[in-house]
């Protein structure tokens, strides 16, 4: 049987990492006998084994985790507390902007769905007066403050305790469009008198002002505008988080996978390949391996490393640039290939010393 002649190609990586020098793969086709056999080999040295890609997603990973963090707490905050304090406020505004009239007969409708019934006769006919409630047999004073600049202390709270004491009120309620201070609250501490300033007093009127779906609808709107300004904002954020992540260390050797051949001496299908990425040497051997090597051409009389980025070579006259003839060989170190190459003329030609460098940092 004759030895199998191997002819190569190169063609691209597909779907892999861009090389770092020269040919990604090569592609080996077997003859036996003179007759090509099915399948081929492509083999894939350092630089075609996809890492790049691995290691451009492991930076954007974070980066990604940022932006979903940053919008998803931004889209919260706008549809939750955000979208609820524009609630509030806007309809807190709309029950000022009432009379007194229309904003009590809101109040004893938000009542009377509590099991609250008003009593006729027990009270003066208009003003900021007490209003007497009835529930469960139970007598209940309602004592209201119309308007949002108010700011309830301990006095109202006092004087409704006075009133309910004459009165022989089971309990009192104390409601206000403004706020009611912690000096009321305290007093209102062990006494049967519930107290309902801005925030608490919405919650319970607000399905019956005939504004609460615009009010909801333009919350709503502002919610969607400032979710979506979160979102835009985390987006930079995230690209700048991609650009501060440091680069991957290079990965370690990747031991060879062979095909499985289906019988003995059989090559495999043509959709079998193998991937190999041969272990790097330590940049000193690969250095005297360099030198050695350019040591060989013929127009090198001495080769040897002026420094550790600075590879002197000596050449004789041959008419002829002797860089065609080295910067392949040094092409096959990538570790070396941006090293200088200091091209050093016999002493007797005249010429200057020259310094080239086949790959460019």
């Amino acid at each position: 049987m004759s030895p199998p002649a191997w002819a190569s190609c190169s063609p691209p990586c597909r779907g892999r990492s861009k090389p770092r020098s020269g040919a990604c793969s090569a592609r080996i086709s077997v003859e036996d006998e003179g007759r090509p056999r099915r399948g081929h080999i492509c083999v894939y040295p350092k630089g075609c084994s996809g890492k790049g890609e691995r290691n451009t997603m492991l930076k954007w990973l974070p980066a990604i985790v940022v932006v979903l963090v940053l919008g998803s707490a931004m889209s919260w905050l706008a549809h939750g507390p955000l979208r609820r304090r524009d609630e509030i406020r806007a309809g807190i505004a709309a029950l000022s902007a009432m009379s007194w009239r229309e904003f009590m007969h809101i109040v004893l409708e938000a009542m009377s769905r509590r099991g609250f019934h008003r009593l006729v006769g027990r009270e003066a006919p208009a003003g900021d007066s007490d209003y007497t409630l009835v529930r469960n047999g139970e007598h209940w004073l309602l004592s209201a403050k119309h308007g949002s600049a108010f700011v309830l202390g301990r006095a109202p709270v006092d004087d409704l305790a006075a009133d309910m004491g004459l009165a022989g009120a089971a309990g009192g309620l104390l409601l206000t469009q403004g706020r009611i201070d912690d000096e009321a609250r305290k007093a209102a501490r062990g006494r049967p008198i519930e107290l309902l300033d801005g925030a608490a007093l919405w919650p319970e009127l607000g399905a019956l002002v005939p504004a609460q779906a615009a009010i909801r609808e333009a919350s709503a709107r502002r919610a969607r505008t400032l979710s979506l300004g979160g979102w835009l904002l985390a987006l930079p954020i995230g690209v700048a988080v991609f650009a501060l992540m440091p680069e991957a260390p290079p990965a370690g050797p990747v031991k060879a996978t062979r095909p499985v051949a289906t019988q003995p001496g059989a090559v495999p299908d043509a959709d079998q390949t193998v991937a190999m990425e041969e272990p790097a040497a330590p940049i000193e051997e690969q250095r005297r391996e360099l030198a050695s090597t350019v040591a060989t051409l013929p127009m090198v009389t001495r080769a040897a490393w002026a420094s550790t980025s600075t590879l002197e070579v000596a050449v004789v006259e041959t008419g002829t640039d002797p860089i065609d003839a080295i910067c392949p060989l040094v092409e096959r170190f990538p570790a070396l290939a941006s090293s200088r190459i200091q091209l050093t003329p016999p002493p007797d030609s005249g010429r200057p010393v020259r310094f080239r460098q086949c790959r460019s940092y």
